[in-house]
């Protein structure tokens, strides 16, 4: 027992505050000092209780309030009878480019740090894809593998109609079996593995879309759905030949809450992006009783990492139905406890957006580097197309406090802007629905207190020692 109570601390005060972690597990992560962690923190309470009880309601109407961009029209770009050729055309070429990688798992480099697909997959779609959604809007609709093939060969056609009211199962099971897949795998960077993986991915989707049609893609595909939901919260939206501009949520504001599954399916989203962060620290090897230095990798801890998922995410699930069922049932109005569900799921999205920038950002500073290089010799053959195969790759830029200062800044900001617009849209959305402002503060009350403790989660991964 004493052991255990002294080991953490004896590995916090000899760690380094740089330790690998990750999806490559070669990439750095920088621990969130205290001077970062707890400032951002309190801000996060401040914030919610300002932004709960007195922000003025008129303030955050005109918050969520677009903005036409007059001068560009859709029109004048883009003929309505053209834009489907156009994303047919676009994603035909994405299913090139997936092919082409999928090729190189196989026949590439065995090293994942040399070889395209395990960097295009990890380092560039998981980790920039949902980033570009959230700023563009929704490009994937245009970068689907899937959609151009599925218009050629089945158009509208369909064997089995889905159900609205079930579908968001199936993207969870999904969703819940990639997180196991990159999570707990023993490598789930080796090439030829994750080609494996991805063409048995493309294939069962491919079949799912003869099966029910192409609204597999909007309801049944997890990324689909996931990217379609992260593209609500662009501050662009293009809309019945209009361009508009807004604050970040804009669209969730003046769309119709989610479907009641979306929770299961964002809270699967959330507990593996904390637990990505949660199975590396030394707490948790301290839970499932190994000691951290001798430690033999990810093969030792399947089952253990597994459990610790599947529990977590069954967990995050329980607890926020139980938050929003607090908040439905001291309120004296009419409204289904299924519908208040729904509105507290758009809480969900930018939290997790801004737990994947912050938890990923170092990964991504340092792998971006090695696409960059293997681009130029994708095969492996000492090729050089792009003159970028002799780029240095370099961490030398976390030894530089000033550049380690900034990234801590962005994780910390993020943490404390995505609850911030959570926290918000929450509160817009709700007084829709709701008529009284006492019910509006009641039903709010559970939810900022979950929103507050999540956050504050996500900030003490960010700086607790991990073991990579």
């Amino acid at each position: 027992m004493i052991f255990k109570i002294l080991l953490p601390i004896f590995l916090f005060f000899i760690s380094f505050k740089i330790s690998h972690a990750h999806v490559s597990e070669r990439a750095l992560t920088l621990l969130l000092p205290t001077e970062y962690y707890i400032p951002a923190g309190i801000s996060v309470l401040v914030l919610t209780i300002l932004i709960t009880y007195m922000t003025p309601k008129a303030f955050i109407g005109v918050l969520f309030k677009p903005f036409e961009i007059k001068s560009f029209r859709i029109s004048d770009y883009f003929f309505s009878d053209y834009i489907d050729i156009f994303r047919v055309l676009i994603s035909l070429l994405s299913f090139l480019l997936l092919i082409f990688l999928v090729i190189l798992g196989f026949v590439g480099s065995r090293d994942p740090l040399a070889n395209p697909l395990s960097l295009f997959i990890w380092s560039i779609w998981f980790l920039i894809m949902p980033l570009v959604q959230i700023v563009f809007g929704n490009i994937w609709a245009f970068l689907n593998p899937w959609y151009g093939i599925g218009r050629l060969l089945f158009k509208n056609r369909y064997i089995f109609k889905l159900d609205n009211n079930l579908s968001l199962i199936f993207p969870s099971i999904s969703f819940l079996l990639f997180s196991l897949f990159m999570l707990v795998d023993i490598a789930p960077d080796d090439p030829d593995r994750l080609a494996n993986v991805v063409c048995i991915y493309f294939l069962l989707n491919f079949i799912f879309i003869w099966l029910f049609g192409m609204s597999w893609l909007d309801k049944g595909e997890c990324f689909s759905v996931f990217f379609n939901m992260l593209s609500k919260l662009s501050w662009l939206q293009f809309r019945d030949g209009k361009a508009l501009f807004g604050f970040f949520g804009f669209q969730l504001n003046y769309t119709s809450y989610f479907p009641p599954l979306t929770v299961m399916f964002l809270t699967i989203i959330l507990a593996t992006l904390s637990f990505d962060g949660l199975n590396e620290t030394f707490f948790w090897f301290i839970v499932i009783d190994i000691n951290p230095l001798e430690f033999h990798g990810r093969s030792s801890v399947i089952l253990e990492n597994s459990l610790g998922l599947l529990t977590f995410a069954l967990l995050l699930f329980l607890v926020f139905l139980f938050t929003i069922y607090l908040g439905h049932k001291f309120i004296n109005e009419d409204v289904k406890f299924i519908k208040i569900i729904g509105i507290n799921a758009v809480a969900l999205l930018p939290i997790a957006v801004a737990y994947h920038i912050s938890h990923y950002l170092t990964t991504f500073l340092v792998n971006v580097q090695y696409f960059y290089k293997v681009i130029s010799d994708p095969f492996n053959n000492g090729s050089n197309y792009f003159g970028t195969n002799d780029f240095h790759v370099t961490t030398s830029f976390f030894n530089n406090i000033e550049t380690v200062r900034l990234i801590w800044l962005i994780q910390a900001f993020s943490i404390v802007f995505g609850h911030v617009v959570a926290v918000l849209l929450a509160h817009s959305i709700s007084e829709k629905y709701l008529k009284s402002k006492s019910s509006i503060l009641i039903s709010q009350f559970p939810i900022s207190i979950f929103m507050i403790c999540y956050t504050f989660l996500g900030l003490w991964i960010l700086s607790t020692p991990t073991v990579g």
